[in-house]
């Protein structure tokens, strides 16, 4: 198991792990990881790229005050094994070593109901704000609202 960060090189293993991810998109992420902005974190299990995540140090527009996980995104064949707690305890000790009281995430409770129920088991409560619209992806809105875990 190799938590790394994704390096420009890396672009084909993170698309193989979510295809409708494109150049672009991780071309933004690499110059902000270059910028210290972000972390982009790739998981790989045996050479096999398994799992990313994008850990914000600047947060999210609702929660600017601690960093922020988003798009934590793992091969459909490969879920239920444990490779996404391997993530987010990953950014919680990231973020804990750069002196952070809380990190935090979004989840659509109706769309994603297993991540919801994945993130609770795993310390993180709602935030107690209203269902937001997070963003448009392919014509369908995503209200999420925010989960927050304390780190001390």
């Amino acid at each position: 198991m190799n938590i790394t960060k994704v390096k420009p090189g890396d672009a084909e293993a993170v698309r193989k792990i979510k295809p409708s991810l494109s150049n672009k998109t991780i071309k933004e992420r690499l110059e902000k990881q270059a910028e210290g902005k972000v972390d982009f974190l790739l998981l790989e299990d045996n050479g096999q790229p398994v799992s990313f995540v994008l850990l914000k140090w600047e947060g999210k527009s609702t929660h600017p005050e601690y960093p922020d996980m988003e798009d934590l995104y793992t091969r459909e064949e490969f879920r239920g094994k444990g490779y996404g707690t391997l993530l987010i305890k990953e950014c919680e000790e990231r973020a804990r070593k750069k002196f952070f009281g809380k990190i935090g995430l979004a989840v659509n409770p109706n769309e994603n109901p297993k991540a919801k129920v994945l993130y609770e088991r795993l310390g993180y409560k709602h935030d107690g704000e209203k269902t937001y619209l997070d963003a448009t992806y392919n014509g369908v809105e995503d209200w999420v609202i925010d989960l927050e875990k304390d780190l001390k």
